[in-house]
């Protein structure tokens, strides 16, 4: 799968989270993706992130998440980043969760092939556009 714009690559990565398809999700991001989560964590790399995903999904039933208030801050032919607010919920061990924050997500295309989340950063608070 390839994506033939970076808002296309966002949509179906996000698609891909909330379905849980992690194999749709791998073809998104580039092999030495850098997540940087709001808890402090950092995730390296496709295998980290496929392990992690796997794991949360275990944990999580009834998984919702969405991306809110997308700005595009820059798009070239061959970079772009977005900042967004996101919210997720769900039932882990029987009890209600859920979180909200703001990302910000970096996207790069290669000649000949689609484009790629390179990197992810999730942080506390909200992105509330002007």
């Amino acid at each position: 799968m390839t994506a033939d714009s970076p808002q296309a690559c966002a949509t179906e990565f996000t698609a891909a989270l909330i379905g849980r398809d992690i194999d749709a999700a791998l073809a998104l991001i580039t092999d030495d993706v850098v997540f940087f989560y709001s808890n402090g964590s950092t995730i390296l790399g496709k295998d980290a992130f496929a392990a992690l995903m796997t794991a949360s999904w275990q944990m999580v039933e009834n998984y919702k998440y969405a991306t809110l208030d997308s700005t595009w801050i820059t798009q070239t032919p061959a970079a772009a980043a977005v900042i967004y607010s996101f919210e997720w919920s769900g039932t882990a061990r029987g009890a209600d969760v859920k979180g909200a924050g703001r990302g910000t997500r970096v996207f790069s295309k290669a000649p000949g092939s689609g484009w790629l989340i390179g990197h992810e950063h999730l942080s506390a608070g909200q992105w509330m556009p002007s």
